[in-house]
């Protein structure tokens, strides 16, 4: 009896961690909020950047220990929504938006109100389809890097109008992009329980390497070619479907 006992004591600690990964996730999300309010700009993108990656530990933890639960996916996605929709939405705000005027807290909102929607879509989706070699919509972790990469590139505040201008209109097509149903390829649709080849090792190897001597290079490009990967395999897929059926269309005359 004692035996079982410990046994299902470390099974809960175990099942715990995926959990702690989502609230140290949540925490940074608060941490990058009062970092923006002090306007400490590139400490806040820091604070989201380590939360995507917290983000992604915990799904991994997950699924390697076979931890996953209803309560863990919604505690996921509000930890989420606090911090890649409301932090993100804030600082973006307060670090490129304000020298436009007072009409531009929409855009932000308009950005937080996109993550919170995909993120509910999410939810409901995730047991009618479990298949995560794709995502309907930009990922909501996603979006939030690819725009506070410009935050951490560029500490400093906006000051031309112009530039907030085009902040601004990159804000509107992020958040399309987010609760389109484009398809997106899953970045980290990987399994540690699976070998990996020598060539992902490499290609792993130079992102990192890169990462750590040009990380505002890296992380602009890298997550540009991944909110612009939705679009271009959809107009890829079209096509693909426009060129067969022209062949079709040839061989029936």
């Amino acid at each position: 009896m004692r035996m079982s006992a410990s046994i299902k004591k470390a099974s809960r600690a175990i099942f715990l961690l995926p959990s702690l990964f989502t609230l140290t996730n949540l925490y940074l999300g608060y941490l990058s909020i009062a970092a923006t309010f002090e306007g400490r700009y590139r400490l806040a993108a820091i604070y989201i950047l380590v939360a995507a990656i917290m983000d992604s530990l915990d799904g991994l933890v997950a699924r390697l220990i076979h931890g996953g639960s209803d309560f863990g996916i919604q505690l996921d996605s509000l930890a989420d929504a606090v911090s890649f929709g409301l932090a993100t939405s804030l600082l973006v705000y307060i670090w490129g938006l304000r020298p436009t005027g007072a009409k531009m807290p929409l855009l932000s909102f308009l950005f937080l109100t996109a993550a919170v929607l995909r993120l509910a879509r999410y939810n409901i989706r995730t047991k009618s389809q479990p298949d995560r070699k794709a995502y309907q919509g930009l990922t909501v972790p996603s979006a939030a890097i690819f725009m506070v990469s410009f935050v951490y590139a560029f500490p400093n505040p906006v000051e031309s109008r112009f530039l907030a201008f085009l902040l601004g209109l990159l804000i509107v097509l992020v958040s399309f992009f987010m609760v389109s149903t484009l398809r997106y390829p899953n970045l980290l649709g990987f399994s540690p329980r699976k070998k990996i080849d020598a060539k992902s090792v490499l290609i792993l190897a130079v992102l990192l390497g890169g990462l750590f001597l040009y990380t505002e290079i890296i992380l602009i490009s890298v997550f540009t070619l991944n909110v612009l990967s939705g679009p271009v395999l959809a107009l890829a897929r079209l096509l693909r479907k426009d060129s067969r059926r022209r062949k079709a269309a040839r061989q029936t005359v």
